[in-house]
């Protein structure tokens, strides 16, 4: 119950200090404080005259905030946003804002908003990690609480000022992004701020205008893998392969069955004898990776899984280079196998993939379950994994008596070295999550 009304008094102050900071200038904020010392030191009107400075600022704020009031504005907001962005990586971005008015403007401000939402004390204690923690660490601070509300906003955009705009014109402003996190980043609108005569505080007119794109998990140069694999036989044919495999070679035609593709239908013979029949044709035989990404994060920090993710993103983007299919495989609240190839997907899916998948407890067991449950298929896999456990290792020994080519990715935070580590396969890699770009490159 104390914990909850502390958030609704961080909410309180977080309201004010918002309000306060887009309302008024920076000359506005000079002339509050001088307003509050002056107040605090006349209080006492028979020994100081410092409260006739006060009641002159005061003044002069009353008349700002009476002339912003009478302040007009039309515009329209129309923002051209990149599809992918990465994080971490700041991108530039451009904004039309257009008068609809017949009065031209000088010095405006364009404020860009991202959604966001006060958090619960539940999602601020999973944030944190703090329920299995002493009684004394599961408080949370302001800074903290600020500190989530800046990740879940996903970015820092900074205020925009027009100089100038026109009767019945438009500009163009370039606005530069940065990226906090992974994830999909929400626009809800923009803020246009104008200012009063004095330029002590500004009204702002707010301009709906809902977009959003991707924040792709940050990826870093690598050498790709040699494991050896061998080309499969692959269930599903030539919709499957789709110039993958083998080249394609009629076989024979066959009367249609329910869930043949409509792409094979011989419609000469449909013609011909008023029945649908389907092409068929030899059976394909390609390669088809697999990346399994382990989301079993267990005591280890937040940082970690973060590390996990660019390297599933960075090997993505290497086999991306390769002739092969490629299988995602992971754990968020269920189990999941994302397929990637010419003619199937593009890699930028399985990377909005990653860009939304979540660190899950006791989700490895399911994992597990899944990549058996397909291995036959994969003439190669590739494990990125947090822990070495005894299940993992397990893990690793089942598909090593399959015969399946395995390279194993092990994320750790500075605190294992290979010597300490036993059981380990041949394609083994130590990736330090401080050093992911060196580990990588050094393969």
């Amino acid at each position: 119950m104390i914990s909850r009304w502390v958030l609704r008094q961080y909410q309180r102050v977080f309201s004010l200090s918002r309000w306060m900071r887009l309302h008024f200038t920076l000359m506005g904020k000079l002339c509050l404080i001088v307003c509050l010392m002056a107040g605090v030191y006349g209080v006492d009107t028979k020994a100081s005259s410092t409260y006739q400075l006060f009641v002159f600022v005061l003044v002069i704020l009353i008349f700002a905030l009476l002339g912003s009031v009478i302040n007009r504005l039309q515009v329209t907001v129309q923002r051209k946003l990149p599809r992918y962005a990465t994080v971490g990586e700041p991108f530039t971005y451009h904004v039309t804002v257009s008068n609809r008015s017949r009065h031209g403007y000088q010095d405006l401000v364009l404020i860009e908003q991202l959604s966001e939402s006060f958090p619960t004390l539940d999602q601020l204690s999973e944030f944190y990690a703090t329920k299995n923690k002493r009684w004394y660490q599961q408080g949370i601070s302001f800074r903290h609480w600020l500190r989530y509300l800046t990740f879940q906003r996903g970015a820092s955009i900074d205020e925009q000022a027009i100089a100038n705009l026109g009767v019945q014109q438009a500009t163009q402003v370039n606005v530069i992004c940065k990226p906090a996190r992974r994830g999909k980043l929400k626009f809800s609108g923009a803020y246009i701020a104008k200012a009063d005569l004095l330029g002590l505080f500004r009204r702002l007119f707010f301009v709906p205008d809902h977009q959003s794109c991707w924040v792709l998990p940050k990826y870093y140069p690598m050498s790709a893998l040699a494991l050896q694999g061998r080309r499969l036989y692959q269930s599903g044919g030539v919709s499957l392969a789709n110039s993958v495999g083998d080249s394609l070679e009629f076989m024979s035609l066959r009367d249609y069955r329910q869930g043949d593709a409509l792409n094979q239908i011989h419609w000469k013979s449909f013609a011909r004898h008023g029945k649908l029949i389907v092409k068929e044709y030899q059976d394909e035989y390609f390669v088809r990776r697999a990346l399994v990404l382990d989301s079993e994060l267990g005591l280890l920090e937040a940082e970690v899984f973060e590390a996990a993710v660019s390297v599933a993103a960075s090997l993505v983007i290497t086999e991306r280079q390769q002739d092969a299919l490629l299988d995602l495989m992971f754990v968020n609240q269920q189990a999941h196998r994302f397929t990637s190839g010419r003619g199937l997907d593009h890699s930028a899916h399985l990377q909005e993939l990653l860009a939304s998948v979540q660190a899950s407890e006791q989700s490895f067991s399911k994992l597990t379950e899944l990549v058996l449950a397909h291995a036959q298929q994969c003439s190669s896999l590739v494990c990125v994994l947090m822990h070495w456990d005894t299940q993992r290792q397990t893990f690793v020994n089942k598909l090593i008596a399959k015969n399946i080519p395995l390279a194993v990715f092990l994320i750790h935070d500075g605190s294992v070295t290979k010597g300490e580590l036993t059981n380990t396969p041949e394609n083994f890699y130590l990736i330090n999550a401080q050093n992911i770009a060196e580990d990588l490159a050094a393969l």
